[in-house]
């Protein structure tokens, strides 16, 4: 408070004046007013740091307009100056909110000094107001981090851990955010729309997939650096034509220093930030980072134990996963569920002639063409050795039987090798999913029996 503003409120010219020219060489600043409307509306104008009010006021009393001021400008000091004092109007006063109570003719070092403790205390409410305020912005921000922590530590699922992050995010009210908004993760120097709140199809159309310095996403992507936009940047949100007037705020996710994502909420219209909340930012970029990373590496090492390393297929354990699902589908609902199941024939021979590396190789091979010839809603497995296993949802016997026709035409056609099917279908009564296997199997069985490279079932 270098220079305190001081409005007078008098209806005595000459004393305005005076005062005012006597606090201008105490070095404060002064307002002057004849009445207690053209008081209100000076200090709404320009704001004052202490009001000085006559009690006898044309119109609106002195006593009116201090109310007037505390309502408004709660921080605004108030001394009260009357040549008519009561002890009713210096209660009322006192009750009101003025610092003190002066009966003119007064002292003028007596004024200076009251005004110089009003301003002091009026400093000091000052300070604590901020250091309240400022407790309660770390509160919330620690309030926010705390909620999102709660929301990373409950899955390790990738979709369900962007979507409960976004939530929690557009739901705080320490950030001033529209609930709208976006997770992108990162693959390779690419981001990759993940999840998103209340945006429409003209706003994600350009965000499916985006590169480095496309937008100011791309930017934050390239440089790892919090990027905060003013609500009145339309020119800057062009890619948004929908939220041109909004706010924007991008955080980078980062893991060990590396981006493996942004968010990108949209803020209130009108709204204003500052470098402020940069430090939360960043916290909250570096806890969510470090989730999303986790989750990654979760899902990596989920992946990798259902499927066959040299193969790339789902492996065994993945399909009792499926193997159960299918069949309560099946038993409950009466769905039709199909499976192949087949084996290279002669395939040890084939090992002998080619060595292992080579017999490995077929493997592989075999693999690709299997996965090439089924549909995607199809799950091909390892059984395990130089047996496979294809299940077929939603898929009747004679469809299976065509299916594994195909199969064996292919294989034999691309990988010049033969190879023996049992089909087998979901029957009502089956007591389990180990029943519909072995039906399967005793088919590829006879199909080995009558001869190999044929199908059966």
């Amino acid at each position: 408070m270098d220079h305190p503003r001081i409005l007078i409120i008098d209806d005595d010219a000459n004393l305005r004046r005076t005062l005012s020219d006597i606090l201008k060489l105490k070095g404060y600043e002064t307002l002057a007013a004849e009445d207690g409307e053209k008081g209100l509306a000076l200090l709404r104008e320009q704001g004052a740091d202490l009001a000085l009010i006559d009690l006898g006021l044309p119109g609106m009393c002195g006593l009116e307009v201090l109310a007037g001021i505390k309502a408004d400008f709660p921080l605004t000091g108030a001394i009260v100056l009357t040549g008519q004092a009561t002890i009713d109007s210096a209660v009322a006063a006192t009750n009101r909110g003025a610092f003190s109570y002066l009966v003119k003719p007064y002292q003028i070092d007596q004024l200076m000094n009251h005004i110089r403790r009003a301003l002091e205390k009026q400093l000091a409410e000052q300070e604590i107001a901020e250091h309240h305020a400022e407790l309660e912005r770390m509160n919330a921000e620690l309030k926010t981090l705390h909620e999102v922590s709660e929301a990373i530590s409950r899955t390790l699922d990738m979709d369900e851990l962007v979507k409960e992050i976004l939530h929690v995010l557009t739901r705080t009210r320490i950030f001033p955010f529209e609930v709208r908004g976006g997770i992108f993760l990162a693959e390779g120097a690419k981001l990759r729309l993940a999840s998103f709140v209340s945006l429409s199809e003209t706003v994600l159309a350009p965000c499916q997939e985006i590169g480095p310095e496309q937008c100011l996403c791309g930017r934050a992507l390239a440089t790892g650096n919090v990027i905060i936009v003013a609500s009145d940047s339309g020119s800057q949100l062009a890619c948004h034509p929908e939220t041109v007037g909004y706010g924007r705020i991008i955080v980078p996710l980062k893991a060990v220093d590396t981006v493996v994502g942004l968010i990108s909420l949209y803020t209130e219209p009108g709204i204003e930030l500052n470098d402020s909340l940069m430090p939360l930012f960043c916290s909250l970029g570096s806890l969510v980072g470090i989730a999303i990373n986790n989750a990654r590496l979760y899902e990596e090492t989920k992946s990798a134990s259902l499927r066959d390393p040299l193969t790339g297929l789902a492996n065994r354990r993945f399909l009792e996963l499926q193997l159960e699902k299918v069949f309560e589908l099946a038993r409950r609902h009466g769905e039709h569920q199909s499976i192949i199941m087949l084996d290279i024939d002669h395939f040890k021979s084939y090992n002998d002639s080619y060595g292992h590396l080579g017999g490995d190789q077929l493997l592989v091979c075999l693999a690709q063409i299997l996965t090439a010839q089924m549909r995607k809603s199809d799950y091909v497995f390892r059984y395990g050795g130089e047996e496979f296993l294809v299940l077929l949802p939603g898929t009747e016997l004679p469809m299976a039987r065509d299916a594994a026709e195909r199969l064996r035409a292919a294989v034999e056609r691309e990988a010049g090798v033969t190879i023996s099917l049992g089909v087998a279908a979901y029957q009502e009564g089956m007591p389990d999913k180990e029943a519909l296997v072995k039906a399967a199997d005793a088919a590829l069985y006879r199909a080995k029996e009558g001869g190999r490279n044929r199908v059966d079932g």
